[in-house]
């Protein structure tokens, strides 16, 4: 006990790398000597403190993980990599630990994702435990975990601990079984004082580690798994836990689930499928108060789901036998999956969690986020739509047993070569059809994140459309794929077409559209270019204002526009326009003029302008010609982009104290209930009534019934703004005409005072 207290109070005391690689030393070491008598002392006390350190960055100190980036001496990543590696001392320790049951711990409930703290907050639910398997170990309010779940927890909540406002603000007091929590206490808690926001921390450590993990805990093709023992994790009972704890599958779930709740989810205000929520009746936060997080993604997320992207990606070329029992009793999904699908057994898992992630970050990252941050996003979306250029090579520079004695320059010019003649073929069909949100109204998504930046940084824009045109034109057998779902979406089901092989995807299209984008209105969105249907149809190919057609086509405008006011050589931009125009034409060119004539009257196709059909020659903002007079912007008029007729800062003040003013009043809440407020009776006392009042009475009751009168008007008119969803917009106050027009007035007040006087 006095050994693994000392332990646990070096490790804590550890803040430079040198201290830290002797701190890893002594936990080996200690490991070693009590390999044969599973160390009870160890996990109460120094196990929670060894993790703290490992994944958490406190104030004083970065974590270890943070330190061994930043050290350029290797040594301790190398310990870091002995002791938490699959088959390393900690986790064996662990393993025999959970199979002897020696203790379980409580993870800190205010570091879970925001709708595991709500759903462990409300009374037990019999449905809880199937919408998710981190909910099965739920004991009251708490998450009893084992000690190789606890370990995963905290792994995987390192990449978001340094944009985890809720555990930055709070200081928890936590409930537990026994003392092996009180140490959290009495820690600083998670400080993003120490990750700079915009600069990503070295992640090559800790995707070292991760790539073990996938490689150790998640099955492939290569090592197929056994039979389950009955159903999936969601279905065990308790008196199945022991076998299921050798159960790869078991394990394999788990680890992650926990990955896309951490990540993935996080505080996403719709979590679950919609069928999910009705079947089990579950009570998740409201959608009009769902603290939308405004901060771009941690700076290693990224990193982190691009490398499980392409891990479960490149397992799916070769799906095991029994791959279909692991969604075994999941709620239905409406997936057609074939068996020579290139689709993989884990892919269903992870689509709406990450169409969702991916979708919130082009919606709601705000105009004043570092974009190099959001790029992050962007490459994930691009490795998830193009699993055909995922190769073993790409997956080997994270194995740390092949990083010894080779000519990286050589393999990365070869790899790069690899990659450019990998191109889609008729194999990952069913692949693309399953996840056809991604490369339809995701691109319509991506438009309009673009129009949010293409003021700010032209060129970083230019460069990710250019990149999102090089995937849609580089097969035409993919684009004509996604064109022919297009049709057949549009179509009438009893017209045949010859869209009929693709005709039993359309369901599941439509289902994951009204699903995938569940509760995203247009009010949540800040400048977006969209319109309130979007939720209800495809627009990639569609011809109407709102289409991706016309949305790129103005982009190009305001590109061309953007690049003239750019200071210096502006040749590389330009040649990113020049090469958007051309890779575009092959999406669009013939496919958006029948879509169009499909859509138009003879009559209207008679009176067409002669230059419309012209496909992504957009013409100089220039007078006479200009396309600006067009354009119409649909959304929450508050949350527009910022116009130069106005002064930016002085309009960014105002819309926070709108914000705040109308979160205040409850303006703009779906979930306003009114029916509280009653009439309020006043009894009289009659001795009161008959007694002779005096002045000071009577002028004391007209004050009151004076404020009585404006309390009375202003509740009434607070309820018709909350009935007609009316809020507070103080932005045209920064309006530099305004502002002019008033600073005029005072000129003239003062001048006519001073002439009369």
């Amino acid at each position: 006990m006095t050994d693994a207290s000392a332990l646990a109070a070096a490790v804590l005391a550890t803040a430079t790398p040198p201290a830290a690689a002797a701190a890893t030393s002594s936990v080996l070491d200690y490991l070693a000597r009590h390999a044969a008598d599973h160390p009870r002392a160890f996990f109460s006390d120094a196990f929670p403190s060894l993790l703290y350190r490992l994944f958490v960055s406190s104030p004083s100190s970065p974590s270890f993980i943070d330190l061994a980036a930043a050290d350029p001496d290797p040594a301790l990543a190398s310990l870091l990599l002995n002791l938490l590696a699959p088959s390393g001392p900690l986790l064996a320790a662990a393993a025999a630990a959970d199979r002897l049951a020696l203790i379980r711990f409580v993870f800190p409930s205010e570091r879970l994702p925001y709708w595991l703290r709500v759903a462990l907050a409300e009374d037990p639910s019999p449905g809880l435990p199937l919408a998710s398997p981190l909910l099965a170990s739920r004991v009251g309010s708490d998450l009893h975990l084992s000690v190789f779940e606890y370990y995963l927890f905290w792994f995987a909540y390192y990449p978001v601990s340094s944009a985890d406002p809720a555990a930055s603000a709070s200081n928890p007091t936590h409930k537990s079984r026994s003392r092996i929590e009180s140490w959290v206490s009495t820690l600083a808690p998670t400080a993003g004082a120490t990750r700079k926001p915009g600069n990503k921390p070295e992640p090559c450590l800790y995707l070292k580690l991760l790539y073990a993990y996938l490689r150790e805990f998640v099955p492939t093709a290569a090592s197929t798994p056994p039979r389950r023992p009955s159903g999936t994790l969601l279905q065990r009972t308790a008196s199945e836990e022991t076998a299921a704890e050798a159960d790869p599958f078991a394990r394999a779930e788990f680890f992650l689930h926990t990955l896309i709740q951490f990540w993935l989810v996080g505080d996403d205000f719709s979590p679950l499928p919609v069928q999910t929520y009705r079947a089990f009746g579950l009570k998740l936060p409201s959608r009009a108060r769902a603290e939308l997080s405004e901060q771009p993604p941690s700076p290693g997320l990224g990193d982190a789901v691009k490398l499980l992207v392409m891990y479960l990606n490149c397992c799916a070329r070769s799906p095991p036998p029994d791959a279909r029992m692991v969604f075994e009793g999941l709620p239905a999904r409406n997936l057609v999956v074939s068996s020579d699908s290139q689709l993989g057994f884990w892919n269903p898992l992870i689509q709406r969690p990450m169409y969702r992630f991916v979708q919130r970050a082009f919606l709601f990252c705000p105009i004043s986020a570092v974009i190099k941050n959001a790029t992050l996003v962007f490459s994930v979306w691009l490795e998830y739509m193009e699993p055909w250029k995922i190769t073993q090579e790409d997956l080997d520079e994270y194995d740390v047993s092949l990083m010894h004695g080779t000519d990286t320059q050589q393999a990365g010019e070869g790899k790069g070569k690899q990659k450019r003649e990998l191109m889609y073929t008729l194999a990952w069909k069913n692949y693309v059809l399953s996840n056809y949100l991604f490369y339809s109204s995701m691109v319509v998504h991506f438009l309009g994140f673009a129009h949010k930046f293409i003021h700010s940084d032209v060129s970083s824009v230019l460069l990710m459309i250019l990149k999102v045109s090089e995937v849609l034109s580089s097969s035409t057998e993919l684009v004509d794929l996604l064109y022919k779902v297009d049709t057949a979406y549009h179509s009438k089901p009893s017209c045949s077409s010859k869209s009929e092989d693709v005709l039993m995807y359309v369901p599941s299209i439509r289902e994951q559209l009204k699903d995938w984008e569940d509760g995203l209105t247009e009010t949540d969105v800040d400048g977006s270019f969209l319109h309130e249907n979007r939720n209800s149809d495809l627009r990639l190919f569609s011809s109407r204002e709102d289409g991706a057609y016309h949305l790129l086509q103005l982009l190009l405008i305001r590109a061309e526009l953007e690049i003239q006011r750019l200071p210096g050589d502006t040749s590389q931009a330009l040649q990113s326009l020049d090469l958007i125009k051309s890779r575009m034409k092959k999406v669009f060119q013939g496919r958006i003029e029948s879509a169009h004539r499909k859509n138009t009257s003879p009559e209207d196709l008679q009176h067409q302008h002669p230059g419309r059909g012209e496909i992504f020659t957009p013409k100089h903002p220039l007078l006479g010609r200009s396309k600006f007079s067009e354009v119409r912007y649909r959304g929450d008029w508050m949350k527009r982009p910022i116009s130069e007729t106005e002064i930016a800062w002085l309009a960014r003040i105002l819309i926070r104290l709108s914000d705040r003013l109308n979160d205040a009043l409850r303006l703009g809440c779906d979930d306003v209930d009114d029916s509280s407020a009653r009439p309020t009776y006043i009894k009289f006392d009659w001795g009161e009534l008959t007694a002779i009042g005096r002045p000071k009475d009577a002028a004391r009751m007209a004050l009151v019934a004076v404020f009585s009168l404006v309390a009375l008007v202003g509740q009434a008119l607070l309820k018709f703004m909350r009935a007609h969803r009316v809020k507070i917009n103080l932005r045209v106050f920064a309006s530099k005409k305004l502002l002019a027009g008033l600073v005029l007035l005072y000129a003239v007040v003062v001048g006519t005072r001073s002439v009369l006087s």
